[in-house]
């Protein structure tokens, strides 16, 4: 199954990264991103995962990532992962 990164999970996943550089260093930054990709692929290869009763007013699929919600819609052909979400925020303050 192909993966796509729409520009505002890019951007979602640079703005986390960017936190944790800021606060633990590069390497735990890089670190996370290396641990999202791998988690995306997986994701990917059995989108059946996410659910759609999360909570949040939004008709994409979510999983759990860490602290994080990530949230992707899927097809036959592809994933396309489009947002993450900090899971501690207040789910009606969120904006898709």
């Amino acid at each position: 199954m192909r993966i796509v990164f729409a520009a505002s999970f890019v951007d979602d996943a640079d703005a986390i990264a960017g936190h944790i550089e800021r606060q633990f260093g590069a390497s735990r930054a890089d670190a996370f991103i290396d641990d999202l990709n791998r988690f995306c692929e997986l994701v990917a290869s059995q989108p059946r995962v996410g659910r759609q009763n999360h909570g949040y007013d939004t008709t994409l699929y979510g999983v759990v990532h860490d602290v994080n919600w990530i949230f992707f819609e899927h097809d036959s052909a592809e994933v396309r992962f489009v947002h993450i979400v900090n899971g501690r925020r207040r789910k009606s303050g969120v904006e898709f």
